[in-house]
């Protein structure tokens, strides 16, 4: 199956304050639901080209094999006080600040990974420049006026955590599958991850679909998948009932997510 155009691109900056999240932060869960949901238009494709992490080196030490893996700049940040206080929030306030005065690139949104609320300084600064502004924060916090009105979203941070460890310890008495087995599987929950981005009562072009599913799965992983291509996992879904499938007055092949009710056509 063909991919149609190009999306148009939008840079996104994204700052992670180590000593206020939990070492359980999933990057990759983060990064796949900012990069397909939130967007004002459709055809949005979120890049991120700053990416940038301070604490002092024992916050790092918890997530480092993350942050090297998504080639995140880190910055070492020691405790300058004898309770502890650092400057993380002021080298990155700084960091972020500086983008706006170069200017290259133009970053369109910033994304901050803190329970810090010296961080709205700096985000209420973004938004007097037009930038737009999102929070990723503790559930305890996210309800502060001083975050809700410094921002244009806040993000729940315990939704992109890992399970607890007894969770997984339950997993382990099953068979291991193999290295293919999980590919497969990744790519279906890809697949899946995708369709659940989009709004559930509006149908989507399939060739639209490969667009979103591509910028997920650069390194065309499907190709080496039992699937081979999009449009077999596609067929596989419907099958499966997970989508609906159908053609438009233009001809066009279209799909959404299927739900157990029946829904109007048009």
């Amino acid at each position: 199956m063909g991919y149609s155009s190009p999306m148009k691109r939008k840079n996104n900056a994204i700052y992670i304050d180590l000593e206020n999240i939990p070492a359980a932060l999933d990057l990759k869960s983060l990064l796949d639901d900012l990069s397909l949901r939130h967007n004002v238009d459709s055809d949005e494709e979120n890049v991120f080209v700053i990416k940038m992490a301070a604490g002092n080196s024992t916050a790092i030490r918890k997530m480092k094999k993350q942050l090297t893996e998504y080639n995140f700049e880190i910055r070492d940040t020691p405790s300058i006080t004898s309770k502890y206080k650092n400057r993380a929030d002021l080298i990155i306030s700084l960091a972020a600040l500086e983008t706006i005065i170069i200017n290259m690139p133009v970053i369109d949104r910033y994304v901050f990974i803190t329970s810090d609320s010296d961080f709205t300084v700096i985000m209420e600064m973004l938004r007097k420049y037009g930038k737009e502004v999102f929070l990723v924060t503790k559930e305890a916090v996210s309800d502060k006026p001083v975050f809700s009105n410094s921002c244009d979203e806040i993000l729940i941070l315990e939704s992109y955590t890992t399970k607890a460890k007894g969770a997984k310890k339950e997993t382990k008495i099953a068979v291991e599958p193999t290295p293919q087995e999980k590919m497969n599987e990744h790519i279906k929950e890809l697949a899946k991850k995708v369709i659940d981005s989009f709004d559930p009562d509006s149908w989507q072009l399939t060739s639209f679909v490969g667009t979103k599913f591509h910028q997920m799965d650069k390194s065309r992983m499907i190709e080496r998948s039992k699937y081979k291509s999009l449009g077999a996992l596609l067929a596989q879904l419907e099958k499966e009932k997970y989508i609906t499938k159908r053609i438009n007055e233009k001809g066009q092949p279209e799909l959404r997510k299927a739900t157990g009710e029946p829904r109007s056509q048009l």
